[in-house]
């Protein structure tokens, strides 16, 4: 779209304001290289949308488009200071996800992607997720350890740290920051088996979004 004006925002809007493009840019910020990854972190769109959009911002120089994989060159790189604080103000000001905006592998995707690795065990482990409703498959894993964080609907059948019975509103506002952890505990809208650790394990493993409304985004334990 062109809004044939000199105003820098309007400018920048004909590159990134078009349906999808800053999804597509928040992938590439997340670390998706290629094609399928990013395409896997946006379902909703097409193949051929997603490349086409590729295509523009490679014109506009902000990606390196090389076979099947793209990069963000410096100048999409910098987008950072304006993607982050976008979604920073979407989780504070926007009203928290519906339910039918919320998908098991979309979620647990975010949450392995930011998950501080130093925390894990060496040896892999796995959560497993037992979703109370979902589109799609309701037992889910998270295979986690130092060298990997990866969501699977298909039983790794690796030692299980714990076991979450959850809805997924529940999952999503403790890692949003919209709901606090004790009281969905407390409400039994998730329910944590395992050790005696297990409770702090999660809390500590699962971490908060990076737009967590809690301001430190750090997740408690307290109200």
């Amino acid at each position: 779209m062109r809004y044939a004006q000199h105003c820098p925002i309007a400018l920048a809007a004909e590159v990134v304001g078009e349906p999808w493009t800053l999804l597509v840019i928040r992938e590439l910020l997340h670390g998706s290289t290629s094609i399928a990854d990013i395409a896997a972190g946006i379902p909703g769109m097409s193949t051929g949308l997603l490349t086409k959009r590729l295509r523009k911002l490679e014109t506009a120089g902000l990606v390196l488009l090389r076979q099947r994989e793209a990069a963000l060159t410096e100048a999409g790189r910098e987008l950072a200071s304006v993607v982050e604080p976008l979604g920073r103000w979407g989780a504070r000001w926007l009203p928290p996800p519906r339910y039918g905006d919320l998908d098991p592998a979309l979620l647990l995707r975010d949450i392995a992607r930011g998950i501080d690795r130093t925390t894990l065990p060496e040896q892999p482990v796995a959560i497993h997720f037992r979703f109370a409703e979902s589109r799609g498959p309701r037992w889910w894993w998270l295979v986690l350890s130092q060298e990997v964080a990866a969501p699977t609907f298909h039983d790794p059948r690796l030692p299980q740290a714990m076991r979450i019975d959850c809805t997924l509103s529940a999952l999503a506002g403790v890692w949003l920051g919209h709901i606090d952890w004790l009281d969905a505990l407390r409400d039994k809208t998730i329910v944590i088996s395992g050790p005696r650790t297990a409770v702090r394990q999660a809390v500590v493993w699962i971490g908060a979004s990076p737009y967590a409304t809690t301001g430190t985004g750090e997740p408690t334990l307290s109200s």
